[in-house]
Parts: C-alpha cells; structure tokens; sequence
C-alpha cells in the first residue's frame, strides 16, 4: 500500500475516533465563568470543551494538511472539507451557549438546498443527454470529458483548467456508471486488451456487495425514520442508489480494465480509480515478475505479483475516489490476465509513433 493511502486511512480513523471521543466529552451545558485562560482551565466543563475545540478545529485540520495535502501533493483548498465537517459536528454536539455560534450552518441549509435542487435538475438533464449520447460511444465517456478539457494548465495544481477539469470528472462519473451498468450502452465498447487481476470483478464480490448495500440502506432508513421519516426515505434512497456504481465497478473490473482507445492506454482500477495514458509517454513496457513487497510505495493495480512496468516519459495523472484525488506517478506496476499482448500492443504503438516522428519533416 502506498504511503498517501496509508496516510488517507489513517487520517478517516483519527478523525472518526476524534469526533467520537470528543462528544463523550463535551458537556450538554456550561456554567457561567470569567471568561480567562485561567478561569476556562479551572472549570472541567470548559476545560474539557476547550481540548475538543482545539482538537476539531487545530488539531484535525493542521493533520489533513500534513497527511493529505502535503503527502499526497493535493489542492490547498480541500482543507475546506475538514473545517466544514468539524463545523457541523460542533453545531449539534456543542453545549447550547457554543452551539448557537455555529447556527449559520443550520441558516445555509435553505440556499444550499435550493442551489442543490437547481443542480440536481441540470444534471438530470446533462445524464440524460450523456446517457443518449453513449450509444454511440466506444470507450469510457470520462475519456471525452478529459479531451473537452484538455490543455497546457489542467495539470497545474490550483490553476483555473485543473479544477474545472477535476469538477467536471467528478460529474462525468454519473452518466459513466450507467454507461457500465447497462450492457446495452456499453454494447460498443472497445475490446479489452488485458484484465487486471481484481477482487470486484468475481461474481461473489458484487453479490456481497449488493447484500451489504440492502442491508445498509434498511438500517440507515430504520436509524432516522425515528427523527424524519422524509429524510430517512431520501437518504436510503441515496444510499441505495449506490448499486448502480457497484455494478458498474463490477463490469469495469471484468471487461474493461486495460483497453485503448485511439492513441492512449485506458487502465481503470476497478470504477473508483482510472488513468489515461498517452502512448507516446509511454517510456519503456516491460513485463517480469514484481512482488507486491517491492512496490508498496509504486503504483501497482492488481492483486498480485506484477507481471507488467509501464514507465513513462514524464509523469502521468492518476485520478481515484471517483477523481477526488489527484496523484503524478512515474511508474505503474499491472497484474493482468495477459501481460504479452499488453506488452505486444504498446510496444508495437510506441515503436510505430517513434518511426513517425523520425521520418516527419522539422520546420526550422
């Protein structure tokens, strides 16, 4: 596993074991003190709303900065994420007296939600016209959005292209999950030219999959009918609309998992990760044998030995979490089915690009 995996795991248990700990910890009120360092440490109530104070709004936020940002080299404003989140913790945890400080969350709701409806209604129309237009696509729709945004910029952290482009992947995944999850639109899809060796593409993996997302959904719908049954109903829905992803993940990891389309090398590891790889930066394919142990801190997709390294001219994007992460990679480490024809096909496209570029005249 790689350190900014590693570091993102470990960061969801802290911060999960934060928000915990800390409404064990604060007090449903707080006494009336002079308001001092002094008087606040003297009182166990403040003290103790103090130390949970510090740890939301300090101590959280400055390890997403050290563990996510800075480690695995993410945009500065995601820092957002985590002041948001132990902002609306503090609004329904905190004592009354501090609560009320964080009631601008509960006045957003109203604008958001309006703002979310007038979202929602565009993107029904942007999945339906994507959805129409898939029948006649033959690769993964996100590979167009890619080109509609390709340029110089996009790979610059925190310029303008970069997060339009990031915005616009993150949407594309919506119409995409379907385009997979239905075998009629994806009816024209390129063949594969390898399948990496994944848990999710085995018939029992989606099979539990499917069970746990029922299961999931039956108890979200029974934890908050209690407090709001229309929301309970929205939030199951929303959860078990999931399993249109879930099949999707399930098609992609079986059939779709290395192909190419055009001049690049589509890898997708599993649904929730995917890069697209120009053949011309494609340095140098190998094919041996590669331990999971040697390559913890590479790129490896698949389970496991290696039997394919791709390295490439200059560094290429890696987009996972649904491309909520962006990662550079020098080298990819795969674990196919069939590592000779994914050998054979890019050293043949790469070998031919060469011979193009050599006999194509330079304007001086």
């Amino acid at each position: 596993m790689r350190k900014p995996v590693k570091y993102r795991i470990a960061f969801l248990i802290v911060a999960a074991a934060c928000f915990y700990v800390g409404t064990l910890f604060l007090p449903e009120t707080l006494p009336d003190i002079i308001l001092s360092f002094e008087g606040i440490w003297a009182n166990a109530q403040w003290r103790d709303t103090l130390l949970v104070t510090l740890a939301y709004f300090v101590f959280l936020p400055a390890l997403y900065y050290f563990w996510i940002i800075q480690i695995g080299k993410q945009a500065l404003w995601k820092l957002l994420l985590v002041l948001s989140l132990s902002s609306l913790v503090a609004r329904y945890n905190y004592p009354e007296q501090l609560a009320y400080y964080f009631e601008f969350i509960t006045y957003l709701k109203y604008p958001i939600i309006a703002v979310l409806m007038v979202i929602e209604i565009l993107l029904l129309v942007t999945i339906v016209k994507a959805l129409w237009g898939a029948r006649k696509l033959s690769g993964d729709s996100r590979i167009h959005m890619l080109e509609q945004y390709e340029g110089d910029n996009i790979y610059e952290k925190g310029s303008k292209e970069a997060k339009k482009l990031e915005l616009a992947l993150m949407f594309a995944h919506e119409p995409a999950s379907w385009y997979y999850a239905i075998p009629r639109f994806s009816r024209n899809h390129v063949p594969a030219i390898a399948n990496l060796h994944l848990w999710s593409a085995q018939w029992w993996h989606v099979s539990l999959v499917c069970v746990a997302l029922v299961v999931a959904t039956y108890a979200s719908y029974l934890a908050i009918a209690l407090w709001s049954e229309t929301v309970a109903i929205v939030v199951a829905t929303l959860v078990f609309y999931l399993i249109v992803m879930f099949i999707a993940n399930y098609r992609v990891s079986k059939h779709y998992s290395v192909y190419l389309i055009k001049d690049k090398l589509m890898v997708n590891n599993s649904w929730w990760g995917m890069t697209v790889i120009p053949l011309s930066n494609i340095k140098q394919v190998e094919t041996g044998s590669w331990t999971a142990a040697s390559t913890k801190e590479q790129f490896h997709f698949g389970r496991g030995n290696a039997n394919v390294k791709l390295t490439f001219v200059s560094e290429q994007k890696y987009y996972s979490g649904l491309a909520t992460f962006i990662e550079p990679m020098d080298t990819l480490y795969l674990s196919v089915d069939d590592p000779s024809a994914l050998h054979g096909i890019c050293q043949l496209n790469t070998e031919q690009m060469g011979s193009e570029s050599e006999v194509s005249p330079q304007i001086i």
